[in-house]
């Protein structure tokens, strides 16, 4: 089995990569397949380590039979238990234990701490609430106390929900309206907190900036009946010199080349795949006919080697199927001086298909010891050949009609499409 694998293997790597030794790529690909498998164990094994080791160590449940609950911010859990019984042995039970609850005196407190924590938070990188330029801060989970939080805002237009302050078009001051929810499990609580929001404070390149657009829209305006815009040389006492921005479309272009050169890789392999699928059909196809005038020739009275010359010789001229360029390289072999029962042998380890290796094994070894039962033989495997061909070709025609199933369903939509548009269209307008 593992001899076959390999055979396979080492099939695919030739294919795909041709005129490299296929020793080297099948050891390769083997390596890196038990490197992978090691790995994939390994990381198997120390999980497995892990939890093992991290149900041994857990002390949930107390000699005493007590479970210490989580924390306020914490989570209910299911711990799974096994209780023994002098009378009913051992019995496995879940046991749900719920986090730890506030009282009514401790949510009130837990809310106001959480009040006076979100208006230290919330200021973010302003100075307070009341001088807002910047994004705000809005914290939606006060771990400490586990409390969920969730704002609303009376001005979306200057302060959205999520915090983000728009004033860049705000030419004073203006107050906007927090609502803050706090909430946990059932209770909650609302709090209303001012906000002050003032105009951004610029920069000296952000207000060099909006000087200069202010001095290319003043120029554009004033040059309108010229023929020519002349750009400002002095913007607020800085001299300005103008170049046309740089193209950076080459950056896409190079971008583009590297993608189409990766693309294309992958549809020469996927076509390298094809050509060598097709090359398997095209012997696949050849092999019935070829058993077939075998036998019938070797039947005649002709030597095996003599049979196979004679039908290489009576191939259609100039043709370039894969059949006959194997025959083409055995009737060469020979010529060459390469004995008969190797040549076979090649043939059919060229050939890829367990059919061909099967059928020159075997005139390999009449070759080698006789066999007096040969024309019985290639007969036999003739007819097989061909029953195997038709089954071959009726599965074919299968797969066929399933591969047209689709394309049929999509124009049976469209067909009802068409008829069923019209209809619905008539109906409305009546």
């Amino acid at each position: 089995m593992k001899e076959k694998n390999d055979i396979i293997v080492g099939e695919r790597l030739k294919s795909l990569y041709p005129g490299k030794d296929v020793r080297q790529l099948t050891a390769s690909y083997y390596r890196k397949k038990k490197k992978l498998q090691i790995l994939v164990i390994s990381a198997g094994l120390t999980l497995g380590i892990v939890f093992f080791l991290s149900g041994r160590l857990s002390k949930e449940i107390s000699p005493d039979g007590e479970i210490l609950r989580d924390a306020y911010d914490g989570r209910d859990k299911e711990i799974p238990a096994v209780v023994n019984s002098e009378t009913f042995g051992k019995q496995e039970v879940t046991i749900a234990v719920d986090k730890q609850s506030y009282s009514k005196e401790e949510i009130e407190e837990a809310f106001e701490v959480t009040k006076h924590w979100l208006e230290q938070v919330m200021p973010g990188n302003n100075e307070s609430l009341a001088m807002v330029r910047e994004d705000l801060n809005f914290p939606d989970y006060y771990e400490e106390y586990g409390i969920s939080i969730s704002y609303t805002s009376d001005q979306y237009g200057l302060i959205d929900g999520s915090g983000t302050v728009k004033n860049k078009e705000l030419q004073k001051e203006e107050s906007v309206y927090i609502t803050a929810e706090l909430s946990y499990g059932k209770e909650s609580k609302i709090y209303i907190l001012p906000v002050v929001v003032y105009p951004p404070l610029l920069t000296e390149k952000e207000v060099f900036q909006k000087a200069l657009e202010e001095a290319l829209t003043e120029e554009n305006q004033r040059q309108k009946e010229n023929k020519t815009l002349k750009l400002p040389s002095v913007v607020k006492g800085e001299p300005v010199h103008f170049t046309k921005k740089q193209d950076m479309r080459y950056l896409y272009a190079v971008f583009m080349g590297v993608l189409c050169a990766i693309v294309l890789g992958k549809a020469m392999d996927q076509d390298l795949d094809k050509l060598y699928e097709k090359r398997k059909q095209a012997l696949l196809f050849a092999y019935p006919d070829f058993a077939g005038k075998l036998a019938l020739l070797t039947g005649a009275g002709m030597s095996v080697t003599g049979a196979i010359k004679k039908i290489y010789k009576d191939r259609r001229e100039k043709t370039e199927e894969p059949f006959y360029e194997e025959l083409g390289i055995f009737v060469r072999s020979l010529e060459n001086g390469v004995l008969e029962e190797r040549a076979l042998e090649d043939l059919g380890r060229r050939s890829g298909l367990p059919q061909y290796r099967k059928f020159c094994s075997l005139l390999s070894t009449h070759m080698k010891k006789g066999s007096l039962s040969l024309k019985k033989l290639l007969e036999n495997e003739a007819e097989e050949a061909f029953t195997k061909h038709q089954n071959h070709i009726r599965k074919l025609g299968e797969e066929a009609g399933t591969k047209l199933l689709f394309p049929m369903i999509l124009m049976l939509l469209v067909v009802m499409v068409i008829i069923m548009v019209p209809a619905f269209m008539t109906y409305q307008i009546s």
